[in-house]
């Protein structure tokens, strides 16, 4: 009996012991604050916060991880240059850093969800070729910017990384996953539209097109009319919701239309007995015959106003991005309502939208026009400015994440005392058994 509580207090001792060198030696190893005010852990590979006077801050050489929130909502900051060791970034790193204006990233591996939203004087970020993905929201609200640079590494873009962007006007992507045509994001071989940044005015399609993908207009509210080229063969669900298109031409090579939402264009035009003449008259929206002979229409109240634009046949064989519209429109202009030079002999003064039946389908890009101004191009792995514009709060989905692992050797700790009291007890417990038997005899 003596040796199992002998035992047991050597175990319970020992878990005593252990606990206190493992709290001890944890106090040695305090964070430390560099004169910049950068708060990184013992090894100086975390920065865990950043408690300095702003400006132009550059992170300490070394660091590898920079935690979730650590510039969020600092007012104060306006150009942080992370350096090559850091590769990982936690989420809304510089969320809600309205002053900051530039950002170099290092050789980040991602850039994660609401990293930059409503960074709104955000002009210019440089993403290296290490970057495979953007996350969600990851430039939500970042209003200034007028143009970004995909990498050659990203593999993946959330759709909704880029909204209320209000300047964007151009994203230029070409590698095995992404490829871009007048500054829209599609897929490798250009077949599928995926995003039309939220400030271009007027869009042409690439040459390969045959898929308007999912929420691809649904963060433009500046292009009020779209002809789709022959090409197009199927427009997937969400589309156009929360688009501002409200005059749309859509060909007979189109079979599939899938749910638009609340989305209801003022003007569908299109072919009787097609998708598009099925689609209006489910919708109860007024439907334009482009048929031979054809001028009959179905009507339908529709909430929304119409605004004019064009129909500019660009060639489909142009790389080039918002200049590709061989009119090139003033960007000054408030209202482009002129047709462009290459459009089938301007019929477009013929129809409310600017776009008619046949004008376009030679081509492989159509195009579509709005009332919203330019802004630069860009390109190399980085984002331009794109000029002043509006900002919007958007939801912060995302929890805030903290350092919350906890030491094994406390749970080592723990298993050491329990084990030393469990023996004890069942040791006095035998014991006091023993005891019992004996006073009956």
């Amino acid at each position: 009996m003596k040796q199992r509580t002998m035992t047991g207090w050597i175990l319970i001792t020992l878990a005593l012991v252990l606990g206190v060198w493992i709290f001890t030696s944890h106090s040695s190893q305090a964070d430390q604050t560099t004169s910049a005010g950068f708060v990184l852990n013992d090894s100086g590979t975390r920065l865990i916060s950043y408690q300095g006077s702003g400006g132009s801050v550059t992170v300490p050489s070394g660091v590898t991880t920079i935690d979730s929130g650590v510039f969020a909502n600092n007012r104060s900051i306006t150009n942080v240059s992370l350096p090559n060791s850091v590769t990982t970034l936690g989420s809304r790193v510089f969320s809600g850093a309205t002053n900051l204006r530039s950002v170099t990233l290092g050789r980040v591996t991602s850039i994660p969800a609401d990293t930059f939203q409503n960074c709104m004087s955000l002009t210019q970020v440089s993403i290296p070729s290490t970057v495979t993905s953007i996350g969600s929201q990851a430039f939500y609200g970042c209003a200034a910017l007028g143009s970004i640079s995909v990498p050659s590494g990203v593999s993946s873009i959330s759709t909704d990384a880029f909204g209320e962007c209000n300047n964007l006007t151009s994203i230029s992507a070409s590698n095995s996953f992404y490829s871009s045509y007048d500054g829209c994001l599609y897929n490798s071989s250009g077949s599928r539209l995926i995003l039309v940044p939220p400030g271009k005015s007027s869009i042409s399609f690439s040459g390969n097109l045959r898929t308007i993908g999912a929420k691809s207009f649904s963060y433009n509210r500046n292009i009020r009319t779209v002809t789709l080229p022959n090409s197009a063969d199927s427009i997937e669900a969400g589309a156009f919701t929360n688009s501002a298109v409200n005059s749309i031409t859509i060909p007979k090579s189109v079979v599939s239309i899938g749910s638009q939402g609340s989305w209801k264009p003022g003007e569908l035009y299109g072919y009787q007995k097609s998708a598009a003449s099925k689609f209006a008259s489910a919708n109860g929206i007024t439907f334009i015959a482009l048929d031979p002979g054809s001028g009959s229409t179905s009507s339908s109240d529709t909430g929304s106003s119409t605004t004019s634009g064009i129909t500019n046949n660009d060639d489909p064989d142009s790389p080039d991005d918002d200049d590709d519209n061989s009119n090139n429109d003033d960007p000054d202009e408030p209202d482009n309502n002129n047709s462009n030079s290459n459009s089938s002999k301007n019929n477009n003064s013929s129809s409310k939208n600017g776009g008619n039946s046949s004008n376009s389908s030679k081509n492989g890009g159509s195009s579509a026009s709005g009332v919203a101004s330019r802004g630069s191009n860009g390109s190399g792995g980085s984002s331009t400015a794109g000029g002043a514009g509006r900002s919007y709060n958007g939801k912060d989905a995302t929890p805030k994440t903290a350092d919350t692992n906890i030491d094994p050797r406390y749970a080592m700790c723990g298993v050491l005392l329990l084990l030393g009291i469990f023996i004890m007890v069942s040791g006095n417990k035998r014991k006091l058994t023993i005891v019992n038997k004996k006073s009956k005899e």
